[in-house]
């Protein structure tokens, strides 16, 4: 069976609109998706939104509905954004789905039956003035690891160690300020010390893992693995079915990655699929994208549920991301600092605006920031000044001269040889980066050719060469070759930047797949006449003015 692909991105979560840091891992998932497209794999991109826990309730309860009406409220106003976006998702599902409560009871009986799973009285924090237990993320204190104050209930930011909750110095609940109260409870346990051996096989014989995807859990093994509580004493949840947990749901961060499973299940149910295919068959490679304080829960808890079943796929790539920070610091909402989602949707820059200036300080590597300064120069003197400009200039030029008549390869001067080499150089590194999950690097590849393309017009002037009727077949050869160079920037682009890409091959009356644009011979090369169409800026200029009243409205 022929090789296939499921990407997933982080599940955005339903208490609030992301902002640009959370958006990262829905837009590399996206541009990894369509560059596998553009060499013609079989791909698939699934997401949901992350509807359990007890923010749900809390925020259902604020706006004085019940759970269900709020979660549908904001699993569409999230797929807006997504839409609005460009995020080229295949099927975006919702936890909450029948699917997604089947699955996730499957799971854990399969856990409960071979004895993986065990039972235990612990200590919960109750807040005596909200009248509730606090959920992991509703508590705050200092670790007691390593004495951070922020830590939630559940992980510290600062040195990524699982917490219980009860542990932390000096607990708060965040939606008060009370102090909370202990209270004993029987709960639920997946005991992952069972799991050591063969997390340790499974990460340390996966090549693909590198850097905090791979060295973290073999350090949280090394230090050894605790039993990890999995159920709450909430109402909205995925139940469970056992005697005497008939009050409780599961934790959130237990039912919510088995939502990549449900929601390629009912992809697969409405195309007449088995999403078996996907995750049981050893020929896929299931690729995760996320922000790296998720990568704990993907790199041990996940894997640990879908190993009480050896018909599983486990993650077999998972690409964290550092964080995105505005302006030198956090996002945040309350205190009107940082660019969120819905706020985009009000601006007057279009979708790919975004989508290239986000692409161009991904933060793969290292924490990166948001800066409107950054945003201007960016658009400005890399995306107009590179591709915009490029391709503006040769239909300007070839609408003066008419229409370019298409020529064979084998007819390149040295010169353009030798671009067209660089030009290969540059996409096989582009897919190379790519699967290695470097998508910076890859944008950075196609960049390169528009380069290539700039260097080659401004020496060759076609502008100059289309005055002169004796070297009309010199002007016809340059501007042939500059729409090469401009064919190739486009589709490299097309994963960054899809709408004005598809705009600008259009321009040229060339026909455009997405889904295998690049599975045959590299570089293309036009093979038929351009008939040119209205000659169209793709992007307007930014301006200091508008940048200043930004900063200011942020």
């Amino acid at each position: 069976m022929a090789k296939k692909y499921l990407v997933t991105s982080a599940l955005p979560y339903i208490n609030n609109i992301p902002h640009l840091g959370n958006f990262i891992p829905l837009l590399r998932s996206d541009i990894y998706t369509r560059i596998l497209k553009l060499q013609g794999e079989n791909v698939l991109y699934i997401c949901a939104t992350d509807e359990s826990g007890t923010r749900t309730e809390i925020e259902a309860e604020k706006k004085q509905m019940n759970e269900e009406q709020y979660c549908k409220i904001m699993h569409k106003k999230i797929k807006d954004i997504l839409d609005w976006f460009n995020i080229e998702v295949d099927y975006f599902g919702r936890t909450s789905s029948e699917s997604n409560h089947e699955l996730t009871k499957e799971i854990f009986l399969d856990l409960h039956k071979q004895g993986y799973i065990c039972e235990k009285e612990i200590a919960l924090l109750y807040c005596p003035n909200c009248k509730r237990y606090l959920p992991d993320s509703y508590v705050e204190g200092t670790c007691p690891f390593c004495k951070q104050p922020g830590a939630k209930g559940d992980q510290c930011d600062s040195c990524s160690k699982f917490i219980n909750p009860e542990e932390l110095i000096d607990p708060k609940c965040k939606l008060c300020g009370e102090k909370p109260l202990i209270k004993k409870d029987r709960h639920l346990f997946l005991d992952l010390p069972k799991f050591s051996a063969k997390l340790q096989k499974y990460i340390e014989e996966n090549k693909n893992f590198r850097g905090i995807e791979k060295n973290l859990p073999l350090a949280w093994i090394k230090d050894g693995l605790e039993p990890r509580c999995i159920s709450r004493n909430l109402k909205w949840g995925v139940k469970i079915p056992l005697d005497g947990y008939e009050d409780k749901v599961f934790y959130v961060w237990f039912d919510a990655p088995i939502g990549y499973i449900a929601a390629t299940k009912d992809y697969c149910d409405k195309n007449n699929l088995n999403y078996k295919d996907y995750w049981q068959n050893k020929d896929t490679d299931i690729i995760h994208f996320m922000g790296k304080d998720n990568v704990p829960f993907h790199t041990i808890i996940w894997p640990a549920e879908l190993m009480s079943n050896k018909k599983w796929n486990l993650p077999s790539r998972i690409y964290s991301n550092e964080f995105l920070n505005y302006e030198k610091g956090k996002f945040s909402k309350s205190n009107n600092h940082g660019v969120f989602c819905d706020d985009v949707l009000k601006l007057k820059y279009n979708s790919d605006t975004w989508r290239f200036y986000l692409s161009s300080v991904l933060p793969e590597g290292k924490d990166s920031d948001f800066e409107w300064h950054e945003f201007m120069e960016k658009i400005n003197n890399e995306l107009i000044a590179n591709y915009a400009n490029f391709a503006y200039r040769i239909i300007s030029i070839a609408k003066r001269f008419g229409q370019i008549t298409a020529l064979d390869e084998t007819g390149l001067t040295k010169e353009e040889k030798e671009i067209a080499e660089k030009i290969k150089e540059n996409i096989d590194n582009y897919f190379s980066q790519n699967i290695k999950g470097n998508l910076k690097e890859s944008l950075r590849n196609a960049l390169n050719i528009g380069s290539l393309g700039n260097q080659y017009f401004q020496k060759n002037k076609p502008w100059e060469l289309i005055k002169d009727e004796s070297k009309k077949t010199e002007a016809n050869h340059v501007l042939w070759f500059s729409f090469c160079i401009l064919l190739n920037t486009s589709v490299l682009l097309h994963p960054f930047i899809p709408t004005k890409t598809k705009e600008s091959i259009k321009q040229i009356d060339l026909e455009f797949n997405p889904n295998n644009a690049l599975k045959s011979k590299i570089p293309l090369m036009i093979k038929k006449n351009i008939v040119l169409t209205e000659a169209k800026p793709l992007f307007a200029k930014i301006q200091d003015d508008d940048i200043k009243e930004l900063k200011k409205r942020f």
